[in-house]
């Protein structure tokens, strides 16, 4: 389930663990930070194939922690582990869309209400 408008998303886990993930304005700031370049630029390098396992791992990370859940970097290669890397990059990849919604579809719904 994903709420647009304040950028969550639930991602679901193997072994029935759910977690609340945000990429709120601080979250993609610090995943920027963390990765030392734009948001943009990240979801760029995740369509050409070219982001590490590393970088899944940060994003993934800092999306948790931002949805409020206290999980560790340790914790999250264990989901990854778990959830395997194909899936992993479909659930970054997930929230790398997420990040860069711009909401119009929802103002469009509004609109026609």
């Amino acid at each position: 389930m994903t709420n647009l408008l304040k950028a969550e998303k639930i991602i679901n886990f193997p072994n029935d663990v759910s977690y609340k993930a945000k990429m709120s304005l601080d979250t993609i700031m610090g995943i920027e930070s963390a990765l030392g370049t734009s948001i943009l630029k990240i979801a760029n390098k995740l369509s050409a194939g070219e982001l590490s396992l590393m970088e899944i791992i940060t994003i993934m990370t800092l999306s948790l922690r931002a949805g409020g859940n206290d999980v560790k970097d340790a914790d999250i290669k264990k989901l990854v582990s778990d959830l395997g890397l194909i899936e992993s990059i479909k659930v970054t990849g997930d929230l790398l869309t997420l990040a860069l919604d711009t909401g119009e579809k929802q103002d469009e719904k509004k609109s026609e209400s």
